[in-house]
């Protein structure tokens, strides 16, 4: 393939290459190779950076001001860090009104107040008008590492879920094309400082990951590629939504392709599973285990049973979603 697609910014399979075939490539620093969330500097500090270009930027639950904050926040405690420091990049399109700008500007302070993080630095770019999307934003931070994780796992470690999946996917996908069902379905976009704290208590954690572009699905084989072990989900333990079901229903999605973004996958050792699931809350749930089968493999066992291997999303059944 010789041209940039949307594909390749789907999250699945496409920006993997990307990435793996071009970019790192092209630098030699080891912390860049290790993809994580955010990258652990000299044992002390996390850094982390990230681009928010989601279509439409407000959305049931929340906003593209939101999104900006929650999404760098959480990637620093993803890594094991606790946040404290943010910037923030503007680029507005001409024409932007103000009033959603302000509007957007409280959502990224309100979530920066809650988490305990100064903004502290930023730029503010303008493109012609029908030459962008309206708004762009840009977000990276600095926190304090807090617990060392990796990709050390062992067999029968347990995977976790802090809650259902699909929510954030699914509900920019409804405000995009203006569908409308049953119910409130808002996005599950949220802070996770405080669940990640409680895994970091974990003398067991491996290792924690946010399932944003590619979903639960994609970012649980990121989470074992670079290991020598396999990964099986069961299908009967994965939480979804009865809204989020709805709607893909209809649309033929798979929820666990659809994106989060205020949810947490956690691989920690079985015997710490249950505690840290009762602590992150009554949504939280084991949806799988390690294994030495298969390795570096996602499978899913469903209901009647059978194995089903699992591959990284292709295409992009629903682009620009963060």
């Amino acid at each position: 393939m010789k041209k940039i697609t949307l594909d390749h910014g789907s999250g699945g399979q496409l920006t993997s290459d990307l990435i793996d075939e071009l970019i790192i490539p092209s630098f030699e620093d080891p912390a860049l190779k290790e993809l994580k969330d955010g990258a652990v500097l000299n044992d002390q500090l996390v850094f982390s950076t990230d681009s928010f270009i989601v279509d439409p930027w407000k959305f049931p639950g929340g906003d593209i001001g939101k999104l900006a904050a929650c999404g760098t926040i959480n990637d620093i405690c993803m890594a094991g860090g606790d946040p404290k420091y943010l910037s923030c990049a503007l680029i507005l399109e001409e024409g932007f009104d103000i009033e959603d700008l302000k509007q957007i500007l409280q959502s990224l302070s309100t979530v920066c107040a809650q988490a305990g993080v100064s903004l502290v630095t930023g730029d503010t770019k303008v493109i012609e008008r029908q030459k962008g999307n309206q708004i762009f934003i840009n977000t990276s931070g600095i926190g304090f590492l807090k617990k060392k994780t990796g990709y050390q796992y062992q067999e029968n470690d347990a995977v976790i879920l802090s809650g259902s999946m699909g929510r954030h996917g699914a509900s920019v996908f409804m405000a995009r094309e203006d569908i409308r069902i049953q119910g409130e379905l808002h996005s599950d976009c949220a802070l996770l400082k405080e669940k990640a704290f409680q895994a970091f208590a974990c003398e067991g954690l491996r290792i924690l990951r946010d399932p944003t572009r590619g979903g639960v699905a994609t970012t649980c084989i990121e989470l074992i590629e670079r290991s020598d072990f396999g990964m099986e989900l069961w299908e009967d333990a994965l939480p979804v939504d009865k809204d989020v079901e709805t709607l893909c229903s209809i649309l033929g999605l798979d929820p666990l392709y659809l994106a989060c973004e205020g949810r947490m996958l956690c691989i920690v050792d079985q015997k710490e599973a249950a505690d840290l699931c009762s602590a992150l809350g009554k949504e939280a749930r084991i949806i799988g285990r390690i294994t030495k089968d298969h390795p570096k493999k996602l499978y899913l066992r469903t209901k009647i049973g059978a194995l089903r291997q699992l591959h990284k999303l292709t295409g992009r059944p629903l682009p620009r979603i963060c």
